[in-house]
């Protein structure tokens, strides 16, 4: 009667467990789906790189212009200080 008992405490710490990390891995999930911008508009960066990839511009502009983007975002961060 008592390996009964034990093996039943065993499987319900299994399905606490698994239980456990499903919960972990849905908010998880929420959480990283929430940290987009919104509003499905690519972002400055996005777009550059996709600008990039086709081919419209040099790596050396892209190097620019993402230095730049850089810059506007650290001015941005210390102005809302």
């Amino acid at each position: 009667m008592m390996d009964m008992m034990g093996g039943m405490g065993v499987m319900m710490l299994i399905g606490l467990l698994l239980l456990s990390i499903l919960i972990g891995v849905a908010v998880y999930l929420g959480v990283r789906a929430t940290q987009t911008h919104g509003s499905g508009e690519p972002t400055a960066r996005e777009t550059l790189q996709q600008h990039l990839a086709r081919g419209e511009i040099t790596s050396e502009e892209y190097y620019e212009r993402e230095s730049a983007l850089r810059d506007s975002e650290g001015a941005l961060t210390r102005r809302r200080r």
